[in-house]
């Protein structure tokens, strides 16, 4: 009984601990970037890359070691994994605006210059002109405040307004 149950088991010890590719998810939020969600979009993905450990590939901060040195090989994998999130959590016509981008940081930077619009006057437009249209109507009080909740904190987001 003991020999079959310890063959389950994987006691090799170059395998305990390492990095197994096939265990990796190809999404990490169900949020696809369309061009007019890209604060819903940024938060979400930006909270499934942190969770797993990997957001400095996105805010540049772990950068590229030599490709000669032992550090190169699991910098690109992880790289790649990001990448991988990234470009699956996109919709199909901004897709290709990344797919050829070098690094995770590359493809963060035109999506952020291309659909982010923090401190837009335009944006704070639209929300402000948003915020004044929104009627409860046939909403509960709940949902009619969620909703005037949510425009703002976008509203807030996007302000440069001291509150």
């Amino acid at each position: 009984m003991a020999a079959s149950s310890s063959s389950i088991v994987n006691s090799d010890q170059t395998e305990i601990g390492t990095y197994r590719p096939e265990n990796v998810l190809v999404q990490v939020t169900t949020i696809r970037l369309t061009k007019e969600n890209c604060l819903k979009w940024s938060a979400a993905i930006t909270m499934g890359i942190t969770g797993r450990g990997r957001i400095a590939y996105v805010n540049g901060s772990k950068g590229e070691p030599p490709a000669n040195s032992m550090a190169w090989d699991t910098w690109f994998l992880e790289d790649n994994q990001v990448k991988t999130w990234i470009v699956n959590s996109v919709s199909s016509d901004i897709q290709p605006l990344i797919l050829r981008k070098k690094t995770a940081t590359d493809m963060w930077i035109i999506l952020e210059q291309m659909y982010g619009q923090k401190k837009r006057k335009v944006r704070v437009y639209q929300l402000m002109k948003e915020l004044y249209a929104l009627r409860q109507g046939d909403l509960s009080l709940t949902d009619f405040y969620a909703a005037l909740k949510s425009k703002w904190e976008d509203l807030d987001y996007h302000s440069d307004d001291v509150w």
